[in-house]
């Protein structure tokens, strides 16, 4: 029973990674939606497997031609310095929805207004 939901488990996690996984090319063009980058900076918290896999994938896409070009790449501080933008933008962009739910409710709620004076007075 125990060993049946361990299994049940590892592989709904496994699921998980691969879908991320195949997330990663996207991430490093910048090319995710909102809710893939969610889901995909929330997943690479708690999975080392994943953070292990953009990590090779980010050296051999980027990591290879910054030494090429001379600099010096620090993995870790270049996914952590990646990973907060992310984060940053998909907090400006919830902010930024929520501005424009605000200002079209209001605008909407004007018209009515302006829709009820029209026909009152």
């Amino acid at each position: 029973m125990v060993k049946s939901y361990l299994m049940k488990v590892k592989a709904k996690k496994e699921k998980g990674c691969k879908e991320i996984q195949s997330l990663i090319p996207g991430y490093l063009s910048g090319n995710l939606n909102l809710r893939q980058a969610k889901d995909f900076t929330r997943h690479l918290k708690k999975c080392k497997d994943c953070r292990e896999e953009i990590e090779i994938s980010y050296l051999l896409d980027k990591g290879i031609e910054r030494v090429e070009n001379g600099e010096t790449v620090d993995l870790h501080a270049d996914m952590e310095y990646m990973l907060s933008n992310t984060e940053n933008a998909i907090l400006q962009l919830k902010q930024f929805r929520t501005a424009v739910y605000l200002i079209e409710s209001t605008a909407v709620f004007v018209l009515i207004a302006c829709v009820l004076m029209l026909y009152l007075f």
